[in-house]
């Protein structure tokens, strides 16, 4: 369940920056800077890094130094949310300031009916993890991140560490959401390779991994080493090069 004090604290706070914006275009822009400065750093191409930072600056430069604080701000304010887990906090967010679009099929999943199907999804999971020593995860359709968040919380109550004991490969067709559901996660520290990519056509447009994707790697090696190929960027101008290739 959000905690109402952050998201009461998140609302005022996104009110107050640039008032010539509309809120949906601060929003946009607090989730875009927000991705850049996290996916770099867990990007293993230089070349990605450097479009990463590139976008980070633009999008910066169109705020004050005063309001470019409150965005970095606004990150704190989802990092505290997340650190008590329990909680689409972004989702719940971009739900009440109605930027959701129902036309595209985005719609607010409570966490509790996330944290439901959790439960009736993984009802081995810890036997799974017990005898593989993690387990993995794919989401065809990220959103926010609800899904894989609520799992994250049922691999805790287990007693498990979700940094090392669960794997996680997603993908969202929505630039906006993609940002959500990877900053979600990456704050939530499951590792993970997130895809901005079409499910059902399989073209794939970026991707970024969360900063635990390392020590994940590092303790167990890369679980989807071998489906490699089958993500390759269909888009060459949007594609990032080694960023597909965690070796």
């Amino acid at each position: 369940m959000i905690n109402s004090n952050h998201q009461k604290e998140f609302l005022k706070l996104i009110n107050e920056i640039d008032r010539s914006k509309h809120r949906a275009e601060v929003f946009n822009d607090f989730c875009e800077m927000a991705y850049s400065a996290l996916a770099k750093v867990a990007s293993p191409s230089a070349e990605h890094r450097n479009r990463l930072e590139d976008a980070y600056m633009a999008t910066v430069a169109r705020y004050s130094k005063e309001d470019a604080c409150k965005i970095a701000h606004l990150l704190a304010i989802t990092t505290l949310a997340l650190e008590e887990g329990g909680t689409d906090f972004l989702g719940g967010v971009a739900a009440e300031m109605a930027l959701l679009e129902p036309r595209l099929g985005q719609f607010f999943t409570p966490y509790e009916v996330s944290r439901m199907m959790a439960e009736i999804t993984f009802c081995d999971l810890e036997k799974t993890i017990k005898e593989n020593g993690y387990v993995t995860i794919q989401e065809p359709a990220l959103g926010a991140g609800s899904m894989i968040l609520a799992a994250k919380d049922k691999v805790e109550s287990l007693g498990f560490d979700p940094a090392t004991t669960m794997w996680v490969e997603a993908a969202e067709l929505n630039r906006k959401t993609y940002f959500m559901g990877f900053i979600q996660l990456t704050l939530s520290n499951i590792p993970a390779r997130v895809f901005q990519a079409n499910s059902l056509t399989l073209e794939t447009y970026d991707a970024a991994y969360t900063s635990a994707a390392s020590l994940f790697v590092a303790t167990h090696g890369n679980p989807f080493k071998d489906q490699e190929a089958d993500h390759k960027p269909t888009n060459e101008s949007q594609g990032i090069g080694e960023q597909l290739s965690f070796l």
